[in-house]
């Protein structure tokens, strides 16, 4: 992560650190910064890193009637200095499967890897360097409307956890709201605008209740469908998956 600062540390494979390396990555995703200490040397060291992080689940295949945590051999306190999470669901399809297979075999035959393989495309790479420089120079500042909408959300959250209506994988903290004012900044760079609007905010409360909440919603809904099936009934029950 040190040699990753000011941009982007990616990790496979997180599952499987080693207990030390977990206790040493905590201090990078808190401060941003890893101590070391060699011959009597104490060194401070920045890490000011974004972290992409991929894991896999407990026994190779997602279980649905688990939760997240259940799902992937990781602390909750790990869990909750992340942002966002997606599962990637391995499911067999015809159409997926075949297109996969299309495209690996086309690789192997030299037939993509270019970007001249995939024909005309929206943005050229240089132009898609330049816009992400540029973007990355951006500071937005929150405003007074996004302010209160970022409250809002934020009360909505904690509601929810308090209640039990969430089964997330960690509860419900300030972490979360820092998630969401980074999620915010993240929009308002992307849309090269020095303001973060109230749409930006409620944009980022919807990827994070899609994430650490619409992941585990998913098992009650099929648990209540379930409940029917067998004549059980049941009074509320999640939303369908989109």
């Amino acid at each position: 992560m040190m040699l990753a600062d000011n941009g982007i540390c990616c990790i496979d494979e997180f599952d499987k650190m080693r207990a030390e390396d977990r206790v040493a990555i905590h201090e990078a995703m808190e401060q941003q910064t890893i101590s070391v200490t060699k011959a009597g040397l104490h060194a401070t060291l920045n890490a000011r890193a974004s972290l992409l992080a991929a894991a896999n689940p407990v026994g190779g295949r997602y279980d649905r009637s688990r939760t997240l945590r259940g799902n992937v051999a990781l602390s909750a306190p790990i869990l909750s200095r992340f942002d966002l999470f997606f599962v990637v669901l391995d499911e067999c399809e015809e159409v997926s499967d075949y297109n996969v297979a299309k495209h690996i075999l086309e690789v192997h035959r030299g037939l993509r890897g270019s970007d001249d393989a995939y024909g005309d495309v929206a943005f050229p790479k240089a132009s898609l360097q330049k816009y992400i420089r540029y973007a990355r120079t951006l500071n937005p500042k929150i405003t007074l409307e996004a302010q209160k909408v970022l409250v809002e959300c934020y009360g909505v959250l904690r509601q929810g956890d308090s209640l039990g209506r969430s089964r997330s994988a960690y509860r419900i903290t300030v972490r979360q709201l820092e998630s969401m004012i980074r999620l915010s900044e993240a929009l308002a760079r992307l849309h090269l605008d020095d303001d973060i609007k109230p749409e930006y905010v409620r944009e980022a409360c919807r990827l994070l209740r899609k994430s650490i909440i619409h992941v585990e919603t998913e098992d009650v809904t099929f648990d209540d469908e379930e409940e029917e099936e067998l004549g059980g009934g049941g009074e509320g029950g999640g939303g369908d998956d989109a």
